[in-house]
């Protein structure tokens, strides 16, 4: 295994261990509401991974910021929204934007007619600053309608590369829980 391949792994437990001790420590603030209600949400997310070509060529660090916000569609399985956020790799800053998907998959396991979290597909097709054109998705953990993590696989198919990366973030401007809980229950 080389090295950027440990690193990834290693990295990956890590990230992993501290959502789950994130959502530990906010499952008390999680209220009884519906998954994918009607509305906004509002992720800011930040990542990082690598850009890699799958050959000869030296892999490039991949660190992002981004901001999606999206609108529930199809209440309790399909939000639309797009995306806006900086790139840095290659020593150099890009911009990058485009639409998003995120479909919803499964929303297990459920607590007091609640969910812990919530799985979702996500697509994305992304036009960058440096004439990067970027295609794919991945998979995002919505962890009590507060956070997010994510997992995506771009292709430049412009460039010819992908970019693999990790990430973490929150969910700004949440709902406020109903004053009658029964409102949320299906």
């Amino acid at each position: 295994m080389s090295i950027p391949q440990k690193w990834l792994l290693t990295y990956s437990k890590h990230l992993l261990s501290g959502c789950l001790f994130f959502t530990g420590t906010l499952f008390p603030a999680i209220t009884a509401s519906q998954e994918f209600p009607k509305g906004w949400v509002f992720p800011l997310e930040i990542g990082q991974g690598a850009v890699t070509a799958f050959d000869h060529t030296p892999d490039l660090y991949l660190g992002s910021l981004s901001f999606t916000p999206q609108y529930t569609l199809v209440a309790g399985r399909l939000r639309a929204g797009a995306t806006v956020g900086g790139a840095y790799t290659g020593k150099r800053f890009y911009g990058v934007a485009g639409p998003h998907l995120a479909l919803l998959l499964t929303d297990q396991p459920k607590v007091l007619q609640s969910t812990v979290l919530n799985v979702q597909l996500t697509a994305e097709h992304c036009w960058g600053t440096g004439e990067q054109r970027l295609a794919g998705g991945g998979l995002t953990a919505e962890l009590g309608q507060l956070a997010t993590f994510s997992l995506k696989a771009l292709r430049d198919y412009h460039l010819n590369a992908w970019w693999l990366s990790a990430g973490l973030g929150v969910h700004l401007f949440s709902k406020k829980p109903s004053d009658n809980p029964f409102d949320d229950i299906r």
